[in-house]
């Protein structure tokens, strides 16, 4: 379809300010048809996401599926998020640093758990979409949501989770600096609160993944960091010196 996405039909979605599961359908017939995915149909697509008020529950999954296939796997080379790219995707469903909807959301964290490789900063951006929420109790996470602002539920605990594996899955090992230091002021400004038990865990894990790494201990992966029950307790030494060091130094 190509460039050809604003064709009357498409068009006309926009004047309508509604998408059905038939338009869909349309769409999805119409964007797939010559295997590829353009810029300009991408872009066409966030156009849509963001003028219609009424979207079928079949929109947010083809929306999501479309634009990953762009960004994944029509961007040269395929698998790999360049510098680039993860810039145009980050203007692209921003506003004033926050992500627009839920569903530029999932599209956002369905990129990292596709892509092969992605700059870092991606996911320290996703990271940083929670930490809005659960701190300030802003952008989309509270639409529509029962977030309480200052409490980290077991919903965010698993987005959490599901964008540090997602970074992780295709070889970055080690939990990055940025990363660490939005878990940290997550931590920091939600201490006081009665957070959900899966939070302490995932917290303590990764940030032991960090300062191992920091150490120079060359630890498992994240996936295994993260979930694997005796992994502090291998850990515990290394940490132990690693602390022992930064404050002697």
């Amino acid at each position: 379809m190509g460039e050809s996405i604003m064709s009357a039909p498409v068009a006309g979605l926009t004047s309508k300010n509604c998408i059905t599961a038939e338009d869909v359908t349309m769409l999805r017939r119409e964007v797939f048809a010559d295997g590829v995915v353009s810029r300009g149909e991408a872009e066409a697509l966030f156009a849509l996401d963001q003028t219609a008020r009424d979207k079928c529950p079949e929109w947010a999954l083809f929306f999501v599926e479309a634009v990953t296939d762009y960004i994944v796997y029509q961007e040269k080379p395929e698998g790999y998020i360049s510098e680039e790219n993860a810039g145009w995707l980050v203007r692209t469903i921003s506003r004033d640093g926050m992500v627009d909807s839920r569903t530029e959301l999932e599209l956002l964290v369905h990129v990292l758990e596709e892509a092969k490789s992605s700059p870092s900063q991606l996911s320290a951006y996703a990271l940083e979409q929670v930490a809005n929420a659960v701190i300030a109790g802003k952008g989309p996470l509270m639409l529509g949501g029962n977030l309480v602002p200052g409490l980290i539920a077991e919903a965010e605990v698993d987005l959490l989770r599901r964008i540090l594996y997602a970074y992780g899955g295709h070889g970055n090992i080690a939990v990055t600096k940025a990363e660490a230091e939005i878990l940290f002021r997550i931590n920091d400004r939600t201490a006081a609160a009665s957070n959900d038990p899966s939070w302490n865990d995932l917290f303590v894990k990764a940030i032991a993944n960090y300062v191992m790494c920091s150490a120079g201990y060359e630890p498992p992966t994240r996936e295994v960091a993260l979930r694997h029950e005796t992994f502090l307790e291998h850990a515990e030494p290394e940490i132990g010196g690693f602390f022992s060091r930064m404050v002697s130094g």
